[in-house]
């Protein structure tokens, strides 16, 4: 093994003098998070899981009391998360996190990816060596009773061409975008699935990892960690649960046919980029400890020390260069038209204007800073297909979430990305990274910005989809019962629309360097759009409710002016039938005045004929029409 590599590469962590994990240069530290919602632990347990049951519970499970007093202070340094005087989130700890794992993570030394109808196949030395990868696992109970899983994995890596592809596929195992299934893949009954024996997607099926003598595709063994670490708390929550809420009294619900504790808890959702592909719903965090990345990202000029444009350190002429070397690279294929065919000769000629500087360079080797720069690009954006970039691309991809203003590029504290599906930092050093690594394995700083912008995510997805079920009943039922829409936005009101406003996080962070990140992240996550959308949705249908009833209640009252009319009209004629009566038992033609009064008779029985007559057309012809 080669000395120069980082030490995890030779199979150990670098501890200090107090025994602790130490934080190193060129460090990656990755936390893939996955929730399972309050209705899935609710159905596992019997029971709703409530802050109060997870508090009494917290200081007897595994090692969760040494989570919660390492890392809460550090929580606590930066947000508010008090709610009537008590905290209602909780660390808590995983059967298999109670010492750090290492892993062998290896990839082949080919990848294939597809990128606006072009096919790229890239072929590294290097790539497919046998790396270590450190593992920790933890839970996180959110306020509503939901619980999120968390495998924490650390990578030291170095600047090798074939390293930062490396990185990159560590980030497209859990997001597969610019892959697609082979032309030839046979078809299928339902969507391809990550826990399936072969999926077809290269950066799925090749991510291998190899743990206890056994290797197995990425998704395998974090299904194997989750099927273990959940059959362990959830026991240990039933035989906590009180009685009345689904303890013992209540017996063990039912588990799913699978067998499987991810197949039942974990939500498959369709991969838009990858049409027949379900993902499990996951989010990732990535923190980069890393002077040389920092440095590039947040230039200073050497003299001055003060903060320079990050364009002014591009080298525009290696993006030509590189270009170039990719139009040579293209060739025609029958199977899918054009392909970028990356290959020893290619590397060779992209990295010949360094050799003609008199720096040699390998794919083994130190990038290029020009080629660095592509990569961070494109790895802030999830993109494998970093070399097809321009500089205005490059520069774009470099934009950050924070810092956003001179002042704070000055302070130099840390720097942040996030795309749809991940947040990522960099820093030169973190002492709070330092002190929780041991722990959950990252920066709890930044931890809890990803953990409460994914809970509030999510539960905005289950509020939407509430809100679009609540349109359809509405609709279905309003035509026949308005007191059935009734009961329908009742429920709704009382229901989803209270949970959510209830237990959504608003920005509980004391300090700009967080809030302003969070406030992001709910804009780029969508869940800003989608919480107006709701509203939206549901105070139109609302309205257009209230003018059914409105149109209904007017025509109600219209029937009853009808039927008062019509009840008036019958006295009329029933006294006119007295009077007839009357008249034929006493009329004499030979009197005058009876004359008088059988004309007066006949004049209100014609009135009365003709203003029934008069008000049935305006009924129902003009009125109707209208």
């Amino acid at each position: 093994m080669n000395e120069d590599l980082p030490s995890m590469q030779n199979g150990a962590v670098p501890i200090d003098d107090e025994g602790n994990e130490r934080c190193e240069d060129k460090s990656l530290y990755i936390t893939l998070s996955m929730y399972v919602s309050e209705a899935k632990v609710a159905a596992a347990l019997g029971s709703r899981l409530t802050p109060r049951i997870v508090e009494s519970f917290q200081p007897r499970y595994l090692n969760s009391r040494k989570l919660r007093d390492a890392v809460d202070p550090l929580f606590n340094d930066i947000a508010d998360r008090e709610r009537r005087g008590r905290v209602d989130d909780f660390l808590l700890g995983a059967l298999g996190g109670q010492k750090p794992e290492f892993v062998t993570v290896e990839v082949p030394d080919t990848i294939v990816w597809t990128t606006e109808g072009t096919q790229s196949v890239n072929t590294l030395d290097g790539l497919n060596r046998k790396r270590s990868v450190r593992v920790r696992r933890f839970w996180y109970a959110h306020v509503n009773g939901a619980l999120s899983y968390h495998v924490s994995l650390r990578y030291d890596y170095t600047h090798s061409i074939a390293d930062l592809y490396f990185l990159s596929l560590l980030q497209k195992v859990a997001a597969p975008k610019e892959f697609a299934f082979p032309a030839d893949a046979p078809a299928r009954t339902r969507a391809a699935r990550v826990t399936d024996d072969r999926t077809g997607i290269q950066a799925i099926d090749a991510v291998t990892v190899s743990a206890g003598g056994k290797r197995m595709p990425f998704w395998h063994y974090v299904r194997a960690c989750f099927d273990a670490d959940a059959a362990h708390l959830l026991d240990a929550l039933r035989s906590h649960l009180p009685a009345s809420a689904g303890g013992k009294a209540r017996g063990r619900p039912k588990k799913a046919a699978s067998g499987s504790n991810f197949d039942t808890l974990i939500q498959q959702a369709p991969f838009i980029e990858v049409p027949g592909l379900e993902m499990p719903v996951s989010r990732l965090l990535f923190f980069f400890q890393d002077k040389t990345f920092f440095d590039q990202l947040l230039p200073v000029d050497p003299a001055t020390l003060e903060p320079v444009q990050r364009g002014t350190r591009m080298d525009e002429g290696f993006g030509t260069h590189c270009g170039q070397c990719l139009d040579g690279a293209l060739h025609s294929d029958p199977d899918t038209d054009q392909t970028y065919r990356l290959d020893a000769g290619f590397w060779s000629r992209l990295l010949s204007r360094q050799q003609a500087e008199g720096a040699p360079l390998a794919a083994t080797e130190e990038a290029p800073e020009a080629l660095r720069y592509m990569f961070l690009a494109g790895f802030n954006q999830n993109i494998i297909d970093f070399l097809n970039q321009d500089s205005s691309e490059v520069l774009d991809s470099l934009d950050p979430i924070y810092p956003d203003t001179e002042a704070q590029e000055a302070e130099r504290k840390f720097i942040r990305y996030a795309n749809p599906r991940a947040m990522i930092t960099y820093v030169q050093s973190s002492r709070s990274l330092e002190t929780a690594n041991d722990y959950i394995g990252t920066c709890p700083y930044a931890f809890l910005i990803h953990i409460l912008s994914m809970h509030n995510e999510f539960l905005t997805r289950e509020y939407e989809d509430a809100a679009l079920q609540l349109v359809s009943d509405v609709r279905a039922d309003s035509a026949s019962s308005l007191r059935e829409a009734a009961r329908h936005f009742y429920d709704f009101r009382t229901g989803p629309y209270e949970a959510y406003y209830r237990d959504r996080y608003m920005n509980i962070f004391r300090y700009d360097t967080e809030g302003d990140v969070f406030e992001k992240m709910t804009q780029l996550r969508g869940i800003a759009r989608r919480n107006d959308y709701v509203e939206r949705l549901v105070s139109n249908v609302e309205s257009q409710t209230r003018d059914r009833e409105a149109r209904m209640s007017k025509r109600d009252e219209s029937a009853m002016s009808v039927l008062l009319g019509a009840l008036g009209v019958f006295g009329l004629f029933q006294l006119m039938f007295n009077w007839a009566d009357v008249l034929n038992s006493r009329l004499s033609l030979a009197n005058p005045g009876d004359w008088v009064a059988l004309f007066a008779f006949c004049t209100s029985a014609l009135t009365a004929l003709v203003l029934v007559v008069g008000f049935t057309v305006w009924f129902f012809f003009f009125r109707n029409r209208s």
